[in-house]
């Protein structure tokens, strides 16, 4: 499976995933329809899109994808001919978002989609699941780095509480426990995120992970990742 990081942060949130046939779905519609269409991987015409919630920067241009394929809008079940995406309810500040369990019936691989969202241990189902199906690619949020958080002011902190740092990516993985597993961090603060920082941190507590950090397109230079 290939993971094409289009956008990712608050300035719009679009992924593309590709399994290793060429069919691909779309994750979010934070960026312009025509910014998909450039910067494409998958051969076929996309299948479905899934939106994890209505923040602006995840769900501001769905109406242009709508002409193009099915969108899902923080829908507990997802599918299309070749992907499956079960879908979580979790917190986002005074509201909630939609993580995802994705599944390629190709390749019969599972990657978890989750941002915009607060680390909680009450998240049973969630976590019963991912060790249920033994999910070892992880495209997750770590949208602030936890020291940088604690010397910020308030002004500064505003909005990152409502989001996972780096400190909640590891207490995330120790409770799921997967074996070795793909982290690729997404949705990264302009404020508060230190990404060489940050890959190291969570690589020296988690011994067993490979850790990357997602980008986005940058100079025509497309983000992709191999899981």
């Amino acid at each position: 499976m290939k993971i094409n990081v289009i956008s990712t942060g608050s300035s719009g949130n679009l992924y593309e995933l590709i399994d290793n046939s060429g069919n691909s779905i779309v994750l979010e519609t934070g960026m312009p329809r025509a910014t998909y269409i450039k910067n494409r991987v998958g051969k076929s015409p996309p299948e479905m899109c899934i939106i994890s919630h209505g923040h602006a920067d995840h769900y501001k241009y769905h109406g242009e994808y709508k002409a193009l394929m099915p969108t899902h809008y923080k829908q507990r079940e997802n599918v299309s001919e070749n992907w499956k995406a079960l879908g979580f309810e979790v917190k986002h500040g005074e509201s909630t978002t939609t993580v995802f369990i994705i599944k390629s019936l190709v390749e019969n691989q599972f990657l978890f989609f989750g941002t915009d969202m607060e680390f909680s241990k009450d998240y049973t189902e969630l976590y019963e699941q991912l060790q249920a199906c033994e999910v070892e690619n992880y495209l997750i949020e770590c949208n602030y780095n936890d020291y940088l958080f604690h010397l910020a002011d308030q002004i500064q902190r505003d909005g990152c509480s409502r989001h996972m740092g780096d400190n909640d990516v590891v207490n995330f993985m120790r409770i799921v426990k997967p074996k070795s597993p793909k982290i690729i961090l997404i949705h990264g603060s302009n404020r508060l995120s230190a990404d060489t920082y940050t890959k190291k941190y969570i690589g020296g507590k988690l011994l067993n992970a490979t850790i990357e950090v997602a980008t986005g397109v940058k100079n025509g230079v497309k983000n992709l990742f191999i899981v």
